[in-house]
């Protein structure tokens, strides 16, 4: 089945807000897309719930173990042919019209490789709004800021944006790679925006389009995130030290 976008999913131990994610797609996603959900070794029969659907454009890849976010992410790629591709949390929930501006906001320049819309939880404060500042160093705007009308509302080229939702382009990977699979968990969206950046690309936030996004359901364990955080944050400050003097 030809589609204009494969939406890739990745799960693991959210069941119930997997099937939430997936129902919000299925209402709000009128566009011709595939939807591949890649389970990293769940425990809570999320693959048979999933696998219950039975939706004809819904493909499930079961891993026996936590394979880490970056590899589940390129098994999702791989596995779909479209071509863009966004890469989505299971803790996101999308609402009426979330795709077009994404999709739009992308085929509007051919030298743009990454899109993110503005993400914000139940309370409605902000999770995502773009990552700002420069290489050395950058940060999430406005996080857990309340959300408000005119607030980070323009479309604008950042640092990198959430990956929570992460719109790229499938022509781009012989050049841009895949996610590089030394990370773990966290960071390596960030180092795709900086790969796409070093190549001459942009990264582009788009708050035309606005999704729930429920934040940290996979892993409670404060403290494995931590240790997980800092793994990544050190690899990824060696891998680009080059430029961490430039803007």
């Amino acid at each position: 089945m030809s589609s204009m976008i494969d939406i890739v999913v990745v799960s693991y131990n959210t069941r119930d807000i997997l099937l939430a994610c997936l129902n919000s797609l299925r209402v709000h996603t009128p566009e011709d897309h595939r939807l591949i959900v890649v389970d990293n070794g769940s425990r809570d029969d999320s693959v048979q719930a999933v696998r219950a659907l039975a939706w004809e454009h819904l493909l499930i890849i079961a891993n026996s173990e936590n394979r880490g976010y970056a590899k589940a992410c390129n098994q999702g790629i791989l596995a779909g042919s479209s071509p863009f591709i966004i890469l989505l949390n299971s803790d996101i929930v999308v609402t009426q019209g979330w795709l077009s501006p994404l999709l739009q906001c992308m085929q509007g320049d051919p030298r743009i490789a990454v899109v993110g819309p503005k993400l914000i939880d139940r309370r409605g404060r902000i999770t995502g709004a773009g990552i700002v500042g420069t290489n050395e160093n950058h940060w999430p705007r406005g996080y857990m800021e309340q959300d408000q009308p005119g607030k980070f509302d323009q479309q604008e080229d950042c640092i990198s944006v959430c990956g929570a939702a992460y719109l790229i382009r499938r022509d781009l990977i012989p050049e841009l790679g895949l996610f590089d699979e030394n990370y773990v968990f966290y960071f390596e969206e960030t180092d795709y925006s900086f790969q796409a950046r070093s190549k001459g690309y942009r990264v582009v936030y788009c708050p035309q389009s606005k999704i729930y996004h429920l934040s940290g359901q996979s892993n409670r364990n404060h403290q494995q995130l931590r240790v997980l955080f800092e793994e990544s944050e050190r690899y990824f400050r060696a891998k680009w030290l080059h430029v961490m003097d430039h803007v």
